[in-house]
């Protein structure tokens, strides 16, 4: 049929096109002009394309779907080739598991674009976690993370043409969450009635910021009981043991308070510091859970780990450490990560209690000052037993 003019007035054309092979194939389409003369010269490129693809034919790339992709080839050459930690593998696996094959692991690389990838995202605030309750938007950026990076090597591999645009969520971070300076020795007070493992577990994530996985993996080896240091250099998660978070190794001095409660604990300095009473090493899931309790016993309310090692941090920057300083004791791998405690500590100032700058006072240089000062936490609350020492410089 030659070009015509619909009822509403637009050019098109159509035609039926004999191939080399003897078959046909029906082409249609309309102009980028409406024009007769644009409808004629559109149907003739169209003739060209299509005799010259059916005498030059390619062969098309095999791609293949996302779980085939994912536990293949991605898996070996990016997750365990780049030598990713256990835990971050078996992070990995379980995302996929849980958020990725349903939903995406039957369609091939090419199929996924950015409107699946769209309807992925409304699906997942549909989903909740193993407490039932709707993932955060943190959680839902680490799953979206993950597809674009296997999408992104898929590319870098020359398996995809090209991976589509993938943009995260966007969310405000969370406040910091931290002990006021009266709530920490209530709770070091409830932690030394739960146990001398328990105190110490405390100290090592207020008085150093030691991450709990850190906590876990601390040995008597990374411990200088003379200098009063202590070695950060692996970590415990997820039941596997690996580099702490950055891949990098650090240096913490310790408080008077951390260095004594260390030095009083009964078992045979070998293995884990922090270990049960016949030296076997401590559950994760017991000394995560364990911090419930000791918070239950201070009368506070339950509050994680990591509360503790953002209490190091912002006391820290209270009491005017150095934002460097305080980077390298916190291992972080950007300052500013770190800002982010001194901006909280600027922006809900308080005056600090007089136990803490009366002890500040006595010491001139300004990183064992803050040391000093930190100690001194536990004298705010009168009659603590473990506020006598806190407050010696001389180990530091």
């Amino acid at each position: 049929m030659p070009v015509r003019r619909d009822t509403r007035g637009v050019w098109r054309y159509r035609k039926v096109v004999t191939l080399p092979n003897g078959t046909t194939e029906r082409i249609s389409g309309t102009p980028a002009i409406n024009k007769q003369w644009a409808a004629l010269r559109a149907e003739e490129d169209h003739v060209v394309r299509i005799l010259e693809t059916a005498r030059n034919p390619t062969t098309k790339k095999e791609v293949p779907t996302l779980e085939e992709w994912f536990l293949g080839r991605y898996w070996t050459e990016w997750c365990v080739g780049q030598l990713n930690k256990p835990g971050t593998l078996a992070e990995k696996r379980s995302i996929f598991a849980h958020h990725l094959r349903e939903p995406l692991g039957h369609l091939r690389l090419d199929e996924i674009d950015v409107g699946k990838v769209q309807e992925l995202k409304a699906s997942l605030d549909r989903m909740s976690n193993r407490y039932k309750k709707p993932l955060s938007l943190k959680t839902r950026n680490n799953i979206i993370a993950i597809l674009a990076h296997a999408l992104r090597y898929a590319e870098e591999a020359g398996v995809l043409d090209a991976a589509p645009r993938i943009r995260p969520f966007k969310f405000q971070r969370p406040e910091i969450e931290a002990l006021d300076f009266d709530e920490w020795p209530r709770l070091l007070q409830a932690a030394e009635k739960d146990g001398q493992g328990s105190m110490v577990a405390c100290l090592l994530a207020g008085d150093a910021g030691l991450r709990l996985g850190e906590v876990l993996a601390l040995r008597w080896e990374d411990i200088d009981l003379v200098a009063g240091r202590l070695t950060v250099c692996r970590q415990i998660r997820k039941g596997y043991e690996g580099t702490p978070k950055g891949g990098r190794r650090r240096v913490v001095p310790m408080t008077a308070g951390l260095l004594s409660a260390v030095k009083a604990l009964p078992q045979v300095r070998r293995g884990r510091v922090i270990c049960t009473s016949d030296g076997k090493p401590v559950a994760e899931a017991a000394l995560k859970h364990g911090i419930y309790r000791v918070c239950r016993k201070a009368g506070l309310p339950e509050r994680g780990w990591h509360v503790l090692r953002h209490s190091f941090a912002t006391h820290l920057a209270h009491f005017g450490v150095n934002p460097w300083r305080l980077q390298a004791w916190l291992g972080h791998s950007s300052i500013n990560m770190t800002m982010r405690y001194v901006h909280h500590v600027q922006e809900h100032f308080r005056s600090l209690p007089t136990e803490i700058v009366e002890a500040g006072q006595r010491v001139l240089d300004p990183d064992q000052r803050v040391l000093v000062m930190l100690g001194a936490r536990t004298a705010v609350l009168r009659g603590n037993s473990m506020a006598k020492g806190a407050v010696d410089a001389s180990v530091l």
